[in-house]
Parts: C-alpha cells; structure tokens; sequence
C-alpha cells in the first residue's frame, strides 16, 4: 500500500532502512510516511520533532484525532497530513495471518525409480512367460 500511494502522490518508493516514518521521496527534504494508524496529536508531534524543520513530510494514514488537516498545517508545517482515499484501502487486503498464494496440494506422485523398476519387472515375466519349456536363456541361464 506505501508503494501505490507513493507512485499516486508522486513519489518515489524507496523505504529507509534507518528512519521508520520514511516510506518514499520526492527530493532530497521531501518525504512520504504511509500507515493506516489512526494518528493523534502526541504521535504527529513526535513525527514533525524528530523530522526537523529542514525537511518535510506527507503523512497518509486512516484518520487523524483531536486535529483538522488545517490545524496541522499551522501547529506543524513540516507536516502534510491526507487521509488514504478509499479506493486505495478497499483494494488491501486486511485481517490475513499471511499472505501466502493459494496454491492446490497435488498428490504425491510415485518416485520415479519405483515405478521405472515396476514396468521392467513386468516386461521380464512377459517375456519369461514366452520362452519354450526347457530352453535355456541367452547367457547359458537355465529357464525357469
């Protein structure tokens, strides 16, 4: 989900390994953070201190508590507060343990030496079922 709404607000995905609120780019100072917490005042207070005022950030996330997107911008204006559109979060999946491919179990097939052993043994009592009574084999064995 980060990624889509970077590539809608037209920024580069490019997640920070150092800084968790870092989802993505657009310039050297100008940054995305993408999460579906509903955010209150304390929490977007400790983003825009710790995001300094050199820099800004966009903030996308479900709801935002105890503040309008027009009070954020003058108690914080390093941040750029915008709830995700609904078309984005109706396209997530949500409330899954994993995210694992749907994939049918096929039965076990039978190993392949097994079954390469099964159809020789077949051939050889054909075969020994053919041979005249009391000829020997092609090697001096006797028939069985």
């Amino acid at each position: 989900m980060a990624e889509a709404l970077a590539k809608l607000e037209g920024f580069n995905y490019s997640p920070s390994e150092t800084r968790w609120w870092q989802h993505g780019h657009s310039s050297e100072r100008d940054f995305i953070y993408v999460t579906t917490q509903n955010l209150s005042a304390q929490q977007l207070q400790a983003l825009s201190d710790e995001l300094g005022a050199e820099q800004s950030l966009l903030v996308c996330c479900s709801a935002f508590r105890g503040v309008t997107a027009g009070q954020a911008s003058q108690r914080w204006p390093n941040l750029t507060l915008k709830k995700i559109p609904k078309m984005v979060l109706s396209r997530c999946e949500w409330g899954h343990d994993d995210y694992s491919l749907n994939v049918a179990n096929l039965p076990m097939a039978a190993p392949q030496a097994s079954a390469d052993k099964e159809q020789i043994e077949g051939t050889v009592a054909r075969r020994a079922k053919k041979t005249a009574p009391g000829q020997g084999g092609l090697f001096g064995e006797d028939a069985a």
